[in-house]
């Protein structure tokens, strides 16, 4: 039995419901979120992992959906190195990453 299917199609599944879960956020944050904890069940069910683009869109806190402007805050520190810290609104964790400059 070939067990790579099932988790081909889960991978995009759990695309698809990230990529609308983004798009309904400002419009219907509801639904959303349903969407968003959906693709996080068939995620871990499958063990499929998601593209960088579209993991900084979870937060590692509270591991629900992380829209800037919606639910989350993204601020920019000055300095060397510089850091971009995400806040999720609903948990309160900040994310920070290190922006390389040129």
């Amino acid at each position: 039995m070939n067990t790579r299917k099932p988790k081909e199609s889960a991978a995009a599944l759990v695309r698809l419901l990230t990529e609308s879960a983004i798009a309904l956020s400002h419009t219907d944050p509801a639904t959303a979120k349903q969407q968003a904890a959906l693709a996080r069940k068939v995620k871990l069910k499958f063990n499929v992992r998601l593209e960088p683009p579209l993991r900084a869109f979870t937060c590692r806190g509270c591991k629900g959906l992380l829209v800037p402007g919606v639910n989350a805050r993204v601020r920019l520190g000055h300095g060397k190195p510089t850091i971009l810290r995400v806040t999720c609104l609903d948990c309160g964790r900040v994310n920070r990453k290190i922006v390389e400059t040129a």
